[in-house]
């Protein structure tokens, strides 16, 4: 995350193959996807986005509440 670019570090239940998915539909430009870890137990994965574009930023926060709905 220190390479200046637009990223949130989160915990999340959604399947990295449903983030991805997501990613692809919200973003109109580049991100990337970062496992760190898993919390056992809880189902939860620790994930890194970054984004090349501030308003890629903004639309994956505007959304991601929806998509979490799902999962939880």
């Amino acid at each position: 995350m220190s390479d200046g670019r637009p990223a949130l570090r989160f915990k999340t239940p959604v399947p990295l193959s449903e983030l991805e998915t997501f990613l692809d539909h919200t973003c109109s430009g580049k991100w990337n996807l970062k496992l760190e870890g898993i919390e056992e137990g809880l189902g939860q994965k620790v994930v890194v986005v970054s984004f090349n574009d501030a308003n890629d930023l903004a639309s994956f926060k505007a959304g991601y509440g929806a998509l979490k709905k799902k999962f939880s």
